[in-house]
Formats: C-alpha cells, sequence, structure tokens
C-alpha cells in the first residue's frame, strides 16, 4: 500500500474513533490504536524528499497512539522520529509539546486521584510573557478566575440558585477538583487537570466529572464566540449568563500584561478558543447592552480610574482611590463576588452615574488597561 492509501486508512479510524469518544471510550481507543498502527506505517512509505509531508505524518502517528493511551509506544515512535529524521522545526517542535503532554498524563493517570483523561490547555503570549515564564500576579489573577468559572459550570450544571455571595460550597469544591499541571513552554502554558473525587456521595448530579470539563470548555467558548446568541441558547438564566459574561471578559486581555490567551480541552484540540481584545470588547458590548441598566433623566454617565480598595457587597458600596483620594460608589448590591474579588487593591475602571445630589452610582467595573 501507499502512503495516500494507508492514511486515508488512518483517517478513516480516527474520525470513528472521535465519534465513539464519549459513548464508547474503549472502542474508540482501540480505534485510534488501530488508526496509530496505519499512520505509523504511512510514515515509511513517505518520499524523504518531502519533508513537510514526513513532519506531519510523523506528529499524526504520535498524537493517534496517545489518543489511544498507549503511551510508550507514542513515546517510542517520538523519540525514534526526533533521533533520526530530518524534520521540519514546525513538526519537531510539534513532537517534543506531544512527550511533554504524554509525561504528564501518565503523572496523572499513575496517581491515587482519579482524573478526567486529558487536561484542559491554557496559554499566555505578548506583552510581559516569556518563553515558560509569566508575572506571578497576573498568573494568579487568571488561575482564580477559572477556578470561578469551572465552579460556576459545575452549580449551574446542578441547577443550584444563582450564588451572588462568598466561596462555592465545600460540597460543589469536593465534586471534581480542578488541579494545575506544568506544559511544555511555548509562551507560558499550563494544564488544568479535573479529579474526580467524589461523584454521587454528595447529592444527586445531573452531570459526571467529563461532562462537567465539557461543559466548563462550552461555556467559555460560546461566551467568548458567540456571547449573544450561542451563550444565551445553553444559559438561559440571565444571571448565570452575567457572571459568565463578566468572568470571561475579566479572562481576556486588556493588551498590557499580555496580548492572547488559547484555551484547548485537551493538547491536540486543533480549534482553540481564542481570547484577544477584540474578544474582550464583544463580551463588553454584549454586557453593556444586556446587563447594564438605562440611567435615568438627571443622571450623568462617568468613569473613575483608580484603585480598588473595599467592597461591602451586604452594605451596597465599593471604595476607590483616584488620584489619593477615596470616593465611595452606591449600588453595587447585585455584583457577585466572583466578579469582584479579584479586583481588589488593583487598578479598575469604574463606571459610574453621578446623579444630582452629589451620590455615584455603580454600573460596571473592570481591570484597567
Amino acid at each position: 500500500m501507499s502512503w495516500a492509501e494507508f492514511h486515508q486508512k488512518s483517517e478513516r479510524l480516527a474520525a470513528e474513533a472521535q465519534g465513539l469518544a464519549l459513548t464508547a471510550p474503549d472502542r474508540a481507543r482501540a480505534l485510534y490504536a488501530e488508526a496509530a498502527k496505519a499512520e505509523a506505517a504511512a510514515l515509511l512509505e513517505v518520499n524523504t524528499t518531502k519533508i513537510r509531508t514526513l513532519g506531519v505524518t510523523a506528529v499524526s502517528a504520535v498524537a493517534l497512539w496517545f489518543k489511544a493511551s498507549e503511551f510508550a509506544e507514542s513515546q517510542k515512535l517520538a523519540h525514534q522520529i526526533l533521533s533520526t529524521a530530518d524534520l521540519p522545526a514546525f513538526a519537531r517542535k510539534q513532537l517534543q509539546v506531544l512527550l511533554q503532554t504524554i509525561w504528564s498524563e501518565e503523572v496523572r493517570q499513575n496517581a491515587d486521584s482519579k482524573f478526567t483523561d486529558g487536561a484542559v490547555l491554557v496559554s499566555v503570549a505578548g506583552g510581559d510573557i516569556l518563553t515558560g515564564g509569566a508575572p506571578l500576579e497576573l498568573v494568579v489573577a487568571k488561575v482564580e478566575l477559572l477556578q470561578s468559572i469551572f465552579f460556576r459550570t459545575v452549580e449551574f450544571l446542578q441547577d443550584m440558585p444563582h450564588r451572588k455571595r462568598g466561596r462555592a460550597s465545600m460540597d460543589v469544591q469536593k465534586i471534581c477538583r480542578p488541579w494545575l499541571f506544568q506544559a511544555a513552554p511555548g509562551s507560558y502554558q499550563f494544564a488544568i487537570a479535573i479529579e474526580d473525587v467524589a461523584q454521587g456521595k454528595l447529592f444527586e448530579q445531573v452531570a459526571t466529572a467529563e461532562e462537567i470539563k465539557g461543559a466548563f470548555v462550552a461555556l467559555l467558548r460560546d461566551a467568548t464566540e458567540d456571547p449573544e446568541t450561542a451563550l444565551a441558547e445553553r444559559v438561559p438564566d440571565k444571571e448565570y449568563r452575567g457572571t459568565f459574561l463578566k468572568l470571561t471578559r475579566a479572562l481576556a486581555p486588556t493588551g498590557k500584561d499580555f496580548s492572547v490567551m488559547t484555551i484547548r480541552r485537551d493538547a491536540l484540540d486543533p480549534n482553540p478558543i481564542t481570547l484577544d481584545a477584540n474578544a474582550r470588547k464583544g463580551v463588553d458590548d454584549v454586557i453593556r447592552k444586556d446587563f447594564v441598566k438605562p440611567h435615568a433623566k438627571g443622571e450623568i454617565e462617568d468613569i473613575l480610574h483608580g484603585t480598588l480598595r473595599a467592597v461591602h457587597l451586604d452594605k451596597d458600596w465599593l471604595e476607590i482611590t483616584v488620584n489619593g483620594e477615596h470616593k465611595t460608589v452606591h449600588g453595587v448590591g447585585e455584583t457577585v463576588d466572583d466578579e469582584i474579588g479579584h479586583l481588589m487593591n488593583r487598578q479598575v475602571v469604574v463606571r459610574i452615574l453621578r446623579q444630582a445630589s452629589g451620590k455615584i452610582t455603580f454600573v460596571d467595573i473592570e481591570g484597567a488597561p
């Protein structure tokens, strides 16, 4: 058989496996293994002058062994190719990333804790980001936001009332717990693996840990790519939808510290979620259109730039320091903790309404660009 025949066979088997990944994972892994064998055979038939074809086929074969959970075969082939083949730069880099991904997946599968297959891969690039390094404050803030979105996803799938105050309950946190793992350095990357802690033990669940992971990624995708229509269909509840939108906006770059964040369901996801300045503006436009109350006659819209110093949601106010002067903004009671907690002692932009009496009331808040 020729390269084309082996490759077409591999593609056919891989497509069948992908269709069974959620409903029949064991059968899917077996099909991925067959696809990997066919792609490895195709690799032997590549004309050595076709360097790009060699690179694409090599990456595909290693990735298919990985999808089949045949980690030894995947590593063996990757090392063999890296040590002997004249590869294009893109293929060499992708094989190195695959090796790092395989090692991380082996650690998770060999751990005492039970994790879902694969890990959500998050990367940030541009601005102050270095290869394998990023400002600690930036990383901590984004990890906290991702955790907030994850627990909100659990609560939404459990059909729980929309939470305005405090952290997620311990019952929610114990359903499945997100872990942070090192990922192969590209710009700055980390992996979020989901530990299946107590399925079915705490209260009746409507989703498995794997389904929660899928919903977490799907909600982020809808909020980023189609915040007005797709997210509204997935999340009919307006309070939940508003919170997902505001947390997604906070994830997106302002352009100062970094310029783009990408989120993949796993290391082999070919269609990552891309959060950049355009995506942030799209989310912000929907928030302003659907989640900001119109001002009354006599009220004047304004913006405060300063440092968020204090918040008391129960008493309905926040305090911001503007050029050394403390200003109290009222009417923040509908804001939830997750939307504002990560902004404490940071530079913020607060949209306000000035009333004739001099009272300042709250409209919206986000991190300063």
